[in-house]
């Protein structure tokens, strides 16, 4: 298993739906309800559905309002795509099932002990958290609904090879199971005017926090690090419902001169006028896979500074600065580094040429083929 570093013209899978050569018809289900606040699945799922026609694949939205299990799907759907690892997927797995559609899962997972103590839910929940993940590490056939449903798919699509690793040791998914789907951004955001968002916000070379605002986002610790530096902060995002607590915390742990501002629309310009404006991109995020604004933001160059947790190494390697996220002195002086750097070409050129949304398309479409092949035999 590898993470693809290069584009690849394969076959057209227009031939692989049915002997009439039509294209493969797929639908795309992400989590009810998840556009409230979406992130970066919700924008996977958007942006393939995009550029999946391109590669010759019918790919088509559904709604995001919760159904029933007994739903069936539209008539002609060759395949299934589910994004994120939901217990809400489970219910259409099972009606795939019953048409004898195949399925696909995009798990945007990631595991690790820490994080069961991080959440911010009474202790005694967040020990029992640790407990089912040493339990689930010990003994990897533990039932539950995360095995179920990645039991019960054919194909789950990691992003990296570390989520892949993950999904072989704690929950025993047979590698030949696997298709690794790297995340992927935008071309257009190589290329943006800067001046817009600066005029906006007042200020060039700031120091942009991109994502939604939730504990695991990690803003807080952030804003406390970054405290009395004087450095021009802008905090670009939404809070996640439930979470409104941690936007206050954020509110007050920050200098004057943070600015808040609400999410930008995945196509409105001024989020490339953002990245093209800022001097650098954090993400001191307790865990990022690998973090589609990483992505975005350094389609132009922009100097990163990302979480050592998760699999953001294995898309940037040296190309970026990494941060434990407890670490506020670290994260301050990783902050004031990057934004002394200029904007790298090597970095923009890595992420034009093999994380493109037209590489995830093809390297989707040959999970696709894949599983359609099988399933016609």
């Amino acid at each position: 298993m590898t993470l693809p570093r290069t584009t690849r013209r394969t076959a057209s899978c227009a031939t692989s739906a049915s002997a009439t050569g039509r294209r493969p018809m797929v639908l795309l289900r992400g989590k009810p309800g998840a556009m409230q606040a979406p992130g970066g699945g919700e924008i996977q799922r958007l942006a393939l559905a995009e550029a999946l026609p391109s590669v010759g694949v019918d790919a088509r939205l559904v709604d995001d309002r919760p159904r029933q299990a007994e739903d069936d799907l539209p008539a002609g759907t060759d395949l299934l795509h589910l994004f994120g690892s939901l217990p809400e997927h489970l219910p259409p797995v099972e009606a795939a099932r019953r048409q004898g559609v195949p399925v696909v899962l995009s798990t945007i997972a990631w595991f690790a002990l820490a994080d069961s103590l991080r959440e911010p839910r009474p202790m005694v929940n967040r020990l029992a958290a640790c407990a089912r993940f040493i339990a689930r590490a010990a003994c990897p056939r533990l039932p539950s609904w995360r095995r179920r449903l990645y039991q019960s798919v054919d194909l789950l699509l990691p992003n990296s090879n570390a989520e892949a690793q993950q999904l072989v040791r704690y929950f025993q998914v047979a590698p030949e199971r696997i298709h690794i789907v790297p995340n992927g951004a935008d071309e257009r955001f190589a290329e943006a005017d800067a001046e817009p968002f600066a005029r906006a916000v007042g200020a060039h070379g700031f120091a942009l926090y991109a994502g939604r605002i939730e504990p695991r986002k990690n803003q807080l610790h952030f804003l406390r690090a970054m405290r009395g530096s004087g450095v021009p902060i802008v905090v670009l995002g939404d809070v996640v419902p439930g979470h409104e607590w941690y936007l206050a915390e954020c509110r007050r742990a920050a200098d004057p001169q943070v600015r808040f501002v609400p999410r930008l629309p995945h196509h409105d310009p001024r989020l490339a006028s953002a990245y093209a404006a800022c001097g650098c991109l954090v993400l001191a995020s307790w865990y990022e896979t690998p973090g589609l604004v990483a992505l975005e933001a350094g389609m132009s160059g922009t100097p990163l500074v990302l979480p050592e947790g998760g699999c953001a190494c294995e898309y940037f390697g040296p190309r970026a600065a990494y941060v434990r996220p407890n670490d506020l002195p670290g994260i301050r002086r990783a902050v004031l580094a990057a934004l002394r750097r200029k904007r790298s070409r090597t970095l923009a050129d890595l992420i034009r040429t093999n994380f493109s949304w037209a590489a995830a398309a093809q390297a989707t479409r040959e999970a696709y083929e894949g599983i359609l092949r099988r399933h016609r035999r």
